[in-house]
């Protein structure tokens, strides 16, 4: 009975087992030495385009930065038509980018000021529909489209927008902006009850505010 081969136990089977793994996971990547090489060449290919890329996106946003700088100074200095020409480039160039951003609510306002509301309202539109909104510019665009209805002399519809913004936006002093907007193109369009209620609103939701002093005083008006 000696000459018999002894039983393994079952530790000692795992530990074959696990041996035997391991011989065999070598031999795969003996064999395939080349593939592994080449994984690792195309990880250190995605780092370098990451990196790229990171590099790539920094100094978009600096010219980009660059660019608004520009449309600003001609816009101020008296150039319309060239700065819309430059801001144009800046959102279609740099599209993505804080600059782009707030050159897109620029172009808008630009347009807006030549009295070409479809581009304008295009514009407002783009910018809250493809940037995350910073309340400022938010404002302003929401603002812009507002403005674009009532310029078109559709009265009901911008004191409508003004109060749909308003609800987006409630308990921040947007809301109680929106409010008074809404209340005032109201007023224009002869509807001096909802005038009256908006403004009585804004007086009473935002007293500790400068506002309410404003919503106050147009009621005095009554």
């Amino acid at each position: 009975m000696s000459s018999e081969r002894r039983k393994l136990s079952k530790s000692e089977l795992r530990e074959d087992e696990f041996v035997e793994w391991i011989m065999e996971a070598v031999e795969y990547v003996k064999e395939r030495a080349r593939l592994f090489v080449g994984g690792a060449v195309a990880v250190v290919a995605v780092i370098v385009a990451i990196n790229y890329f990171m590099e790539s996106k920094e100094a978009d946003r600096l010219k980009a930065a660059a660019l608004l700088g520009d449309v600003l100074m001609v816009e101020q200095g008296g150039e319309p038509t060239e700065a819309i020409r430059r801001a144009e480039e800046l959102v279609s160039a740099y599209a993505g980018t804080p600059a782009a951003a707030q050159g897109t609510v620029l172009l808008a306002n630009l347009y807006y000021a030549q009295g070409r509301y479809v581009e304008a309202r295009g514009y407002y539109q783009t910018y809250l529909a493809n940037y995350e909104p910073v309340d400022v510019l938010a404002y302003a665009a929401q603002s812009g489209l507002g403005a674009c209805l009532e310029a078109e002399g559709q009265l009901v519809a911008a004191a409508q927008h003004y109060e749909t913004y308003a609800a987006q936006q409630a308990g921040t002093i947007r809301e109680a902006m929106a409010r008074m907007e809404a209340a005032r193109i109201y007023g224009l369009a002869g509807q001096s009850d909802k005038q009256q209620a908006l403004l009585e609103q804004v007086s009473r939701t935002f007293a500790q505010y400068p506002i309410a002093a404003q919503a106050r005083a147009a009621l005095a008006m009554f």
